[in-house]
């Protein structure tokens, strides 16, 4: 099984960018890949409670909550940019609870450097 790491930075701003990373992550999931999408900068907001239930990549598709709840539910694992939440004025309590932890900069670059492939949005 390889490992994937997908970064994402893009946030509710740029809605048409969003919906990207979660399909990349869901396709890779389903053939049985270790997923950790690493949410940063913008990208940090689309985790704030309340957020990713605005947020449509395309009008009249599906919202990034759903593309948030169908890849967590495909075992794909949430991580957040510490640094982000005070870049976007958030708090750890601001997070969604299928976030799966909090890390600090140096965990994104062990983890490209261990991960088989690094995809960045």
């Amino acid at each position: 099984m390889s490992q994937i790491l997908i970064v994402v930075t893009h946030g509710p701003d740029t809605p048409e960018m969003c919906g990207a990373p979660f399909f990349f992550a869901q396709a890779a999931a389903i053939e049985e890949h270790e997923i950790e999408m690493f949410f940063t900068m913008k990208g940090t907001l689309l985790l704030k409670q309340g957020v990713a239930e605005t947020v449509f990549p395309k009008a009249g598709a599906k919202s990034i909550k759903q593309f948030i709840t169908e890849s967590v539910a495909k075992g794909v694992r949430l991580m957040v940019c510490a640094a982000s939440l005070e870049l976007n004025d958030m708090t750890e309590n601001d997070l969604i609870d299928p976030v799966d932890n909090l890390v600090g900069s140096v965990y994104l670059i062990n983890r490209g450097l261990e991960a088989d492939l690094t995809l960045t949005f």
